[in-house]
C-alpha cells in the first residue's frame, strides 16, 4: 500500500499523483495543529489489516506551515495550491472515503464543501462516529440518494475496499477527446474548461470502472496535437484491458499511438476499424464511425459506435458510445443490454429524418 500526502518537505513540491489508479480519497476533518490526533492514522492501519494494495490519498498537509515559512509560499498561493491539488486527487481516486468525526475539534466546515460535490457520485463512501454532532442534513442527503452511512471507521473502509475488487465489466466508452479545446467548444460539452472537462472524464471513469475491467473505447481519445499527454492519461485511468477503436483523429497519429501505448506498461490493444464481442445472447461489432466506413456485420449484429456526439443516438441496428450523450461517463454491459433490447420498442419517431409538418399554402 502507497500513502501519498499533499507536500514533500525534501523536494519542496506538492507530491505527483502520476500513476494513481486503485486510489483511495480520505475525506474529512484535518486537524490544524496535533497531527498525532488525525483519524487517518487509525484509516491506514485499518486498510492494512484489509489487505488494499493500491494508493490512499491524504489531503492532511502537516507541512502547511513550513510551506510559508520555509519555503517561501505566500499564504494565498500556498491555499491555492493545496485546494488545486485535492481537487485533482479527488477526480484521480477511484474511491473517495469520507469520515466525519465532527466536534469542536474538528469543525469539518471544509468537509461540508466537498460533501455536496461529491456524494451523488459512484464510490463515494460516508461514515461517522455515533457521538459525531451535527450530521443530521447529510444523513438526509444520503437517504434521497438511496444511500446510507456506516457507523464505524472500519465499515465504511471495507465497503470502499469491496468496491473497488468489482468486476462488472466489460465497460464501454467513445470521445473522450481529453485535453481538445475544440471538442470543448464545438460539442458545447458543459465545462468551464479542459482541465475540468479532463477531470470530470477521469473521474467519472476511475469511479465506475476498477483495474480488473476491460474497457472498450470507440475511439478519438486525446486531442492529437497533445500526444506526449497519451502516456499521463493511461497512468492515471483504471482498467485491465483496453481494446481502443481508432477513430478518425486517432488515425492521423497511429504510428505514435502504437509506440506510446506499447511502452505504457498496460495492456492496450488497438483496433484498426473494429472489435467484436458477445455477451451470450447479442453479438456486438464497435466501431468509430457508422456510416463512413462499411461494417462487416451481419443482420443481427448490434452496432455500437462513436462519432457523432450524441447528435443521433439511435440507428435501427445499432447506438451512440459517446460520453456526450451518457453523461460524460463509461456504461458497462447492462446499459448496452437495456438499450439492445428497448431498441425492439423504437418506432419511427425514433428513426426519422425530419418531424411530419404539413406546409401550408
Amino acid at each position: 500500500m502507497k500513502i501519498i500526502e499533499p507536500f514533500n518537505p525534501t523536494t519542496g513540491k506538492f507530491n505527483s499523483l502520476y500513476g494513481c489508479r486503485n486510489a483511495i480519497f480520505l475525506a474529512g476533518p484535518c486537524p490544524r495543529s496535533d497531527f498525532s490526533d488525525d483519524w487517518r492514522i487509525e484509516a491506514f492501519s485499518i486498510l492494512e489489516q484489509l489487505g488494499f494494495d493500491g494508493t490512499v490519498i491524504t489531503p492532511t498537509n502537516s507541512h502547511f506551515k513550513r510551506m510559508t515559512a520555509e519555503f517561501g509560499f505566500t499564504q494565498e498561493f500556498a491555499r491555492e495550491k493545496q485546494v488545486a491539488w485535492e481537487r485533482a486527487a479527488m477526480h484521480i481516486a477511484s474511491a473517495i472515503v469520507f469520515w466525519i468525526p465532527r466536534d469542536d475539534a474538528h469543525p469539518a466546515r471544509t468537509t461540508n464543501y466537498e460533501f455536496g460535490e461529491w456524494y451523488k457520485k459512484p464510490h463515494v463512501f460516508v461514515g461517522w462516529p455515533g457521538n459525531a454532532e451535527h450530521n443530521e442534513y447529510m444523513a438526509c442527503k444520503l437517504k434521497e440518494q438511496g444511500k446510507t452511512y456506516f457507523k464505524t471507521l472500519d465499515d465504511t473502509l471495507a465497503a470502499a475496499v469491496t468496491a473497488l475488487k468489482e468486476n462488472i465489466g466489460p465497460w464501454f466508452t467513445s470521445d473522450t477527446h481529453f485535453s481538445q479545446q475544440r471538442t470543448l467548444e464545438l460539442s458545447r460539452r458543459p465545462f468551464v474548461d479542459i482541465t475540468a472537462m479532463d477531470y470530470e472524464i477521469i473521474s467519472n471513469w476511475n469511479k465506475r470502472i476498477t483495474i480488473y475491467d476491460e474497457v472498450v473505447h470507440a475511439g478519438d481519445f486525446i486531442d492529437p496535437e497533445k500526444i506526449n499527454m497519451l502516456k499521463p492519461f493511461l497512468s492515471f485511468l483504471n482498467f485491465k484491458t483496453l481494446h481502443w477503436i481508432l477513430g478518425n483523429y486517432d488515425r492521423k497519429i497511429k504510428d505514435q499511438i502504437e509506440q506510446i501505448a506499447a511502452n505504457s506498461g498496460r495492456d492496450v490493444r488497438l483496433h484498426e476499424r473494429d472489435y467484436r464481442l458477445s455477451d451470450g445472447k447479442n453479438s456486438y461489432v464497435v466501431v468509430h464511425e457508422p456510416n463512413d466506413f462499411e461494417i462487416n456485420a451481419t443482420p443481427h449484429d448490434i452496432i455500437l459506435y462513436g462519432h457523432i456526439h450524441g447528435r443521433s443516438f439511435a440507428k435501427k441496428n445499432g447506438f451512440d458510445l459517446g460520453i456526450d450523450y451518457h453523461q460524460y461517463s463509461p456504461i458497462n454491459i447492462e446499459q448496452v443490454k437495456w438499450f439492445t433490447n428497448a431498441m425492439k420498442y423504437w418506432d419511427q419517431n425514433v428513426y426519422s429524418d425530419s418531424c411530419n409538418v404539413i406546409f401550408n399554402t
